[in-house]
């Protein structure tokens, strides 16, 4: 038996090699190149299809990578992890029905196979289908008991359904078993935001920019960190790093604006909100953003025009009518601000500026007990949330309005700004 390496042989291993060196350097057009040469010698070497598949799928092109798989499965039909690669390009291209597809054979040919069950879940979870996700996450790491990924991708799912206190205990978990995983800091961090943990969330943010300085997500959180703690430079440095890393983060762009609305500085918060639309048309709280920042230049019926879009898109948004409220209050158009702060409460009924703000509309129109009513509940669900949005100042003429219909003494007392 010859075993000896034909000269065809030595070039393919050559460039085989080389390929995945560039591949761990990261120089991943160099190592296609190489792979492209090794696959010109060894058309029908099934594992240089899996491994330049893997590489596009980094690029994101996920088409080549697809062709990739579909060339290795059709030399190894039964290569579960094959199937398994090209669902995960077809999720990742948003051909879910596919990808459902891929997973489900790659689970039929080898039944333990945690990372199809892992790769399901992504996909289910991208179609909104979290319970799903979530089952499929939970055979994952049944299957394999320290599965890192698994563990932070369920905690993302209990963070949709709000459940901060097992999103915390899932990326704890990936975090134990993959210490240097940056995706779980940066997730645990966001469930310390929603507990109100504000510098723990600030710990793990900066944990996971040092363990990988070009994470703009890690630094887009972080800001809203900062932002909470009302460090408002702090935050904008940390958008606009995000936005330096990656040009089109429309939610980078959106957060820097809101920062800049609570700045007063409304020609740089439209100008970001507006870019954020740009790149995101259908994003209902840029649109919110920019109707504030609209309102507070006085600019009233531009943000009535964008406060009717942001509620077009998510009918649902309470902040929006609240401030489409103080907007029809501005322009003396009371029934209209009744109108849209009664619906704030009713989708919110814990939202004390709204009944700040009806309690407002009532005292202007002397209607005293609404008044009384109204400001009282405020004053008792969120004195707090009151003080925290002095920065919007355009309603203080309103007060000042009110001394002229000479409020009852109790009730000039709730309606002096804090």
């Amino acid at each position: 038996m010859n075993n000896k390496l034909t000269d065809r042989d030595k070039l393919f291993f050559k460039y085989s090699r080389r390929g995945d060196q560039r591949l761990f350097a990261r120089k991943y057009d160099g190592a296609i190149e190489d792979y492209n040469k090794a696959i010109e010698l060894k058309p029908d070497y099934a594992p240089v299809y899996s491994i330049r598949g893997y590489v596009y799928r980094i690029k994101g092109d996920f088409k080549s990578a697809i062709k990739d798989y579909n060339k290795l499965i059709a030399l190894r039909p039964d290569n579960a992890d094959a199937y398994c690669d090209r669902g995960i390009a077809y999720s990742k291209k948003g051909e879910f029905k596919c990808a459902i597809q891929d997973f489900n054979k790659a689970i039929q040919i080898k039944p333990n196979l945690a990372d199809a069950y892992n790769g399901r879940g992504l996909t289910y979870h991208r179609m909104n289908e979290v319970d799903l996700a979530i089952q499929d996450f939970n055979t994952a790491i049944e299957l394999r008991p320290d599965f890192a990924k698994a563990y932070n991708n369920r905690g993302i799912a209990y963070r949709d359904k709000g459940n901060a206190d097992k999103t915390l205990e899932d990326t704890s978990k990936a975090i134990e078993f993959l210490p240097n995983f940056a995706p779980a800091y940066n997730n645990r961090g966001n469930a310390y935001i929603r507990k109100g943990i504000t510098s723990l969330a600030i710990k793990d943010y900066n944990k996971a920019i040092h363990l990988n300085p070009d994470r703009a997500e890690a630094y887009c959180n972080r800001g809203v960190a900062y932002e909470h703690r009302g460090e408002f430079e702090r935050a904008i440095e940390d958008y606009t790093k995000a936005i330096e890393l990656r040009s089109d983060y429309a939610e980078a762009y959106n957060n820097r604006g809101v920062v800049y609305n609570k700045q007063d500085k409304s020609n740089l918060a439209i100008k970001d909100f507006s870019t954020a639309i740009d790149l995101k048309p259908e994003f209902a709280n840029a649109y919110g953003g920019r109707g504030y920042a609209y309102y507070a230049k006085g600019e009233v019926d531009f943000a009535i025009k964008d406060y009717n879009k942001a509620i077009q898109l998510k009918p649902d948004f309470a902040e929006v009518y609240n401030n489409r409220g103080l907007t029809y209050l501005v322009k003396d158009e009371m029934e209209y601000a009744i109108k849209d702060l009664n619906k704030a409460i009713q989708l919110k009924s814990d939202y004390a500026e709204a009944y700040y703000n009806r309690g407002v509309v009532w005292s202007l129109r002397q209607q005293w007990e609404k008044a009384r009513l109204d400001l009282t509940v405020a004053k008792v669900i969120g004195k707090d949330s009151i003080s925290a949005l002095q920065y919007r100042r355009k309603n203080i003429a309103k007060f000042k309005q009110i001394s002229d219909v000479n409020p009852p003494e109790d009730i000039a007392a709730m309606l002096t700004p804090l």
